[in-house]
């Protein structure tokens, strides 16, 4: 035992030393400028003048009572749902044979799905205005079909952010999915199907449960990219369809209110991590039970 205790502490001081490099990284570029934006979010501000040096509670006050902003904000939540319900339901039958691929097959498709993540966002964004544009490629391609008498308006339209923040954020969707449904335990199906169960029983009640994990992180992490998204819905839904971020940049780049949009940061900080929290609360219940 003499022993064992000091190759434990060196076994912690290394872990320890490992960590702390990443810890100082986060302190100072992520939570320095939060504990900062969180300060000035509480400061008044006067226009013409700045920032000034009163404590407030107004602009929160002011975010929560005002119907144009809240209006902003459940639009921006039903944004993030609406995307996190398609990614799951694309990503989900993909993610699937990608977990029964092995080899050269895994690996083309595999790299089939990192694709879009290799691109910049803006550089995807633009490709999705020349083709969701009244003249672009899907327009023309259902009128010739005779399915519309006219283009859809997909620009400047919830729509089209929809359909490019689903193709975005797809990757992340499937490499969650990916990850749960390849640590289900193989010998838990072979036993399903040595008792009788079909492949279809044994997806919806032996597959299907146990990827819960994986689905609820996956569609965190998608919805919470989809609601602080920016590029994609600045470019395509443009001021016809301002979210949260797009209000937010508004404030602080265009009207310079810095309190008032670091309320407004915050208060949809607070929306992400409730959310969060849920599906945390979903995960452990789906374990335990």
């Amino acid at each position: 035992m003499s022993r064992e205790q000091p190759r434990r502490a060196a076994r912690r001081w290394r872990s320890g030393a490992l960590v702390l490099p990443n810890m100082v990284w986060l302190g100072l570029f992520m939570l320095g400028p939060l504990l900062t934006l969180l300060v000035i979010s509480f400061r008044g501000y006067e226009a013409g003048r700045g920032i000034q040096d009163t404590w407030t509670l107004a602009h929160y006050a002011n975010f929560l009572t005002d119907a144009y902003h809240l209006d902003i904000l459940l639009r921006t939540m039903r944004l993030g749902v609406v995307v996190t319900l398609w990614c799951l339901v694309l990503g989900y039958p993909l993610a699937y044979g990608l977990s029964r691929l092995r080899g050269l097959k895994r690996a083309m498709l595999y790299f089939v799905v990192l694709l879009p993540l290799l691109t910049s966002a803006v550089v995807r964004t633009f490709g999705w205005m020349i083709l969701l544009s009244n003249n672009g490629f899907l327009n023309r391609t259902l009128m010739d079909l005779g399915l519309t008498d006219g283009p859809i308006r997909f620009m400047y339209g919830m729509d089209g952010i929809i359909i490019a923040l689903v193709q975005v954020l797809l990757p992340f969707m499937v490499l969650a999915l990916d990850a749960a449904l390849l640590n289900i335990d193989p010998r838990i199906v072979e036993a399903a199907r040595n008792l009788g169960a079909g492949r279809l029983r044994v997806f919806l009640q032996v597959t299907l449960p146990l990827s819960v994990p994986g689905m609820l992180s996956g569609s965190v992490l998608v919805f919470t990219l989809a609601v602080s998204a920016f590029v994609t819905p600045s470019l395509i839904g443009g001021p016809r369809v301002p979210v949260m971020a797009t209000l937010i940049y508004q404030q602080g780049m265009s009207l310079l209110n810095w309190p008032f949009g670091g309320a407004i940061a915050f208060a949809m900080l607070a929306s992400v991590v409730g959310l969060f929290l849920l599906a945390m609360r979903l995960g452990r219940q789906e374990r335990g039970a």
